[in-house]
């Protein structure tokens, strides 16, 4: 039996899927989610080091969280320019429909959470565009990026969809540039995303061994109090019977120590001190890597009541915008004709967080 898929919303011509067997191998996954990374062998954190690790890690979340839910509740629209100059909303374009309502199963809020999530966490984000037979966009549909593999051929991308669970299946296939939405955080090539856990494996294995090693520190009764001090080496008849004196009265009365053991107090314990501090470091790399203010994710160290006004309005100035003019620009390309493109645009309003 002889698949077809369809190439574009331009071409009506479908080819045999198996004539492209040998074509379909050369496609790449373009947000690795393994545990592997370009550092694995310089640095073994004894943690593995990928996107699901990383997500559990809070301030990651936390930054995630914020730019995703941020974008997704700004209004959108589409703006068309009459030949005066003047600019008004066009509730009825098929692009606006589809912005505001992208599919029976997502409302707008959550598709967008999904793809500004996808777009920060892996590198890339990615929606599947399913048209009327005039070519406008009916629906959109979202797509983990671990599901879609890029491919160059003939100066064309072209996008290989698997999913796995049974109830998407509707989704697999090879789709054109045309039909499908490629939202890019930093590229080194142009054609996908780099992996922002994946380039950023030092700074966030680390933060997870520490993670690690406070879980088991805590684990094993955290701060230390005190000591037992003695400058000569018990026996292990000696030791035994101490040991065994020392915990019946320690509770309760006041333990007689002998052996010439001392009882030494500790005031401050370095270790819980360091894991404190490293905590701090941890959220302010996970910080610098989403291009997020610490104090959003709750480090307020060097916080004070002005800088918080300032590096808010940075926020929205340097971590926002740039992520909306990549969304806006795809769209445009990709849900707009040729011929819309001079006076019809698609723009998420940033006014109400300024």
């Amino acid at each position: 039996m002889r698949k077809t898929t369809k190439i574009s919303r331009y071409d009506s011509i479908t080819r045999p899927f198996k004539r492209w067997s040998a074509w379909l191998r050369g496609f790449r996954v373009s947000a690795d989610s393994s545990p592997l990374s370009p550092y694995r062998n310089d640095i073994d954190f004894g943690v593995t080091v990928d996107n699901g690790a990383a997500m559990k890690l809070s301030a990651f979340f936390a930054g995630i969280r914020l730019i995703s839910e941020n974008i997704a509740s700004l209004p959108k629209s589409v703006k068309t320019v009459d030949q005066y100059g003047s600019s008004t909303s066009d509730r009825k374009h098929a692009a606006n429909r589809v912005l505001h309502h992208p599919n029976d199963y997502t409302n707008a809020v959550t598709f967008w959470m999904t793809i500004v999530s996808h777009m920060k966490g892996w590198g890339n984000a990615y929606a599947i565009i399913k048209r009327a037979s005039n070519g406008m966009p009916e629906s959109l549909h979202q797509v983990h990026p671990s599901c879609v593999a890029v491919k160059m051929s003939g100066g064309r991308k072209w996008y290989k969809v698997t999913i796995a669970d049974p109830d998407f299946k509707f989704l697999e296939g090879t789709y054109s540039d045309e039909n499908m939405l490629h939202f890019m955080e930093l590229s080194l090539d142009g054609i996908t995303g780099v992996n922002t856990v994946i380039y950023n494996a030092i700074a966030l294995g680390k933060s997870l061994a520490q993670e690690k090693f406070a879980g088991e520190f805590y684990r094993k009764g955290g701060n230390i109090k005190a000591v037992l001090e003695t400058d000569g080496n018990l026996g292990d008849d000696a030791y035994n019977t101490f040991l065994k004196h020392f915990q019946a009265s320690a509770n309760f009365d006041t333990p007689l120590l002998e052996y010439g053991i001392k009882y030494k107090q500790l005031s401050v314990n370095p270790v819980a001190a360091q894991l404190v501090q490293s905590e701090t470091m941890s959220i302010q790399d996970i910080a610098r890597i989403l291009n997020v203010p610490p104090h959003m994710i709750a480090e307020l160290s060097h916080a004070t009541f002005s800088n918080i006004e300032h590096q808010t309005i940075q926020f929205v100035q340097y971590s926002l915008r740039p992520v909306v003019r990549k969304i806006e620009v795809e769209l445009e390309n990709k849900l707009l004709f040729d011929s819309e493109r001079d006076n019809v645009s698609i723009k998420f309003s940033l006014d109400d967080l300024l």
